[in-house]
């Protein structure tokens, strides 16, 4: 694979599982000797679903902390590559695994604090990133504190474009994907999506563990849009239910695909409802928990 020779490749980032996505590399920029990463597609070899997400992710560059920049997409015949500046950290899952069970609790609220501006301004920009996970967040650990950083944006949507979110077909992982986007139901996706997601982030770091798994496909999708998060020995009463409002979902009796897509829409718009509207809301339920109760 050839790329553009103002950028000096260091070595291979990502697992064999997650370079179906495209291959993701450490480089240097050879005019201004910054460090950058580089993700690649090559047309001939992937599948061309990838390639959109690589573009759609280009299309999302901000200026603001803990959210990533652009700094160079390119397109040829058979490759593309998408530059964005580097970050020094590691995946929110990693990092949760270094601290001990009495730093938990205070991690989280401190994790949500430093979250609430990026959530704030994604909220301002009208994008939703719709593909909320730990791998996702990047650490930066600071001399007394940490940073984060929101990554990936090929899954994202911008709210304001309604007709060509209607249009669209994506497939979003079954995991932490809420109903709304497993469903295709992309015209009610708005922050409340990602905080679903948030919820069952934060659950899986509790228990370490992805709940409502299951290896048959057919049951695992099932769990995901109608079962809510169960109770766990290793999560407080009062977090659980933090968690279940966080990631409220609809109940359906009757398999989706055999109701009427209006009346889908309706109870998924429902459930919605139900959930906290803002990354504040999360904070204000989250900040009487004492340690002592968890």
């Amino acid at each position: 694979m050839e790329f553009s020779k103002k950028y000096k490749l260091s070595s291979k980032l990502g697992s064999q599982r997650k370079r179906k996505f495209g291959e993701i590399f450490k480089a240097r920029d050879t005019q201004t000797n910054e460090t950058v990463i580089l993700k690649a597609v090559r047309l001939d070899t992937s599948d061309p679903s990838i390639a959109n997400r690589l573009r759609a992710e280009a299309s999302f560059s901000f200026d603001f902390e803990g959210l990533p920049t652009t700094i160079e997409f390119e397109e040829s015949n058979s490759t593309f590559f998408l530059v964005r500046k580097y970050v020094d950290g590691v995946p929110l899952d990693a990092y949760w695994a270094t601290l001990k069970r009495k730093q938990q609790l205070l991690f989280l609220k401190q994790f949500l604090e430093k979250l609430r501006p990026i959530f704030d301004h994604l909220k301002e920009q009208g994008v939703v990133h719709c593909d909320i996970k730990p791998s996702n967040f990047l650490i930066e650990e600071l001399e007394s504190s940490f940073r984060i950083h929101l990554l990936d944006f090929g899954l994202s949507i911008r709210t304001a474009e309604t007709k060509i979110n209607q249009e669209r077909k994506l497939l979003f992982p079954l995991g932490y994907a809420a109903p709304e986007l497993l469903m295709n139901h992309l015209a009610l996706v708005d922050q409340r999506t990602d905080i679903f997601a948030l919820g069952v982030v934060f659950w899986r770091l509790l228990t370490g563990k992805l709940p409502l798994t299951h290896p048959n496909p057919s049951i695992f999708t099932n769990l995901q849009l109608t079962h809510p998060l169960p109770e766990h020995s290793n999560i407080s009463k009062k977090m659980h239910a933090v968690l279940q409002k966080m990631a409220a979902k609809h109940t359906f009796r009757v398999p989706p695909n055999r109701m009427n897509p209006e009346e889908v829409s309706r109870l998924l718009k429902q459930a919605m409802e139900n959930r906290y509207n803002s990354i504040n809301e999360v904070i204000d339920a989250i900040a009487p928990i004492k340690r002592r109760f968890w």
